[in-house]
């Protein structure tokens, strides 16, 4: 009996941490409006960091969309939107697996999808992996790239949002 109870007790945990992995706009909701903060990218050409200023405001919506609104303080002619498309079964976010779905121990969630595709001034295959991490005083959105035939992870940009 202790056997079979053991059993059904195993198999629920692991449906519970496969259900984990799978996302929704809800995940994104105590993100809602303005943030300030930093984006740092790695200048490929000259192989330096450079960070700037920029500013966000996000929303979502009930059609597995996250709206991204970006401005740079110091480069205005760069501002602009991007949606994020989360698949209706959410295990998905553009077309990137989700890997990993976890809640921090402050209650902020943390995202990590990979997806093959190509990336550098030459268009080199890669792994591209994304983290978003979401709570109610910090919004982070990092992009990391490991290239073909290395183990190497290099971080390609990340936002670093606070309010």
């Amino acid at each position: 009996m202790k056997t079979i109870i053991l059993c059904f007790f195993l198999a629920f945990c692991s449906c519970a941490i496969a259900q984990t992995r799978n996302v929704s706009t809800k995940d994104f909701i105590s993100g809602e409006g303005y943030w300030k903060g930093t984006l740092t990218y790695l200048d490929y050409s000259s192989g330096k960091p450079f960070s700037m200023p920029a500013d966000v405001v996000l929303r979502t919506t009930t059609k597995g969309m996250v709206i991204f609104s970006y401005s740079y303080p110091n480069e205005p002619k760069a501002n602009g939107n991007d949606t994020m498309y989360i698949s209706a079964d959410g295990s998905m976010i553009d077309g990137a697996k989700v890997v990993d779905r976890s809640v921090m121990e402050d209650g902020a969630i943390k995202i990590v999808t990979d997806k093959e595709g190509a990336d550098g001034n030459e268009g080199k295959k890669a792994v591209i992996r994304h983290y978003y991490i979401i709570g109610k005083s910090i919004f982070q959105s990092r992009k990391e790239v490991r290239f073909e035939g290395t183990e190497k992870w290099i971080k390609r940009n990340e936002y670093l949002f606070a309010r």
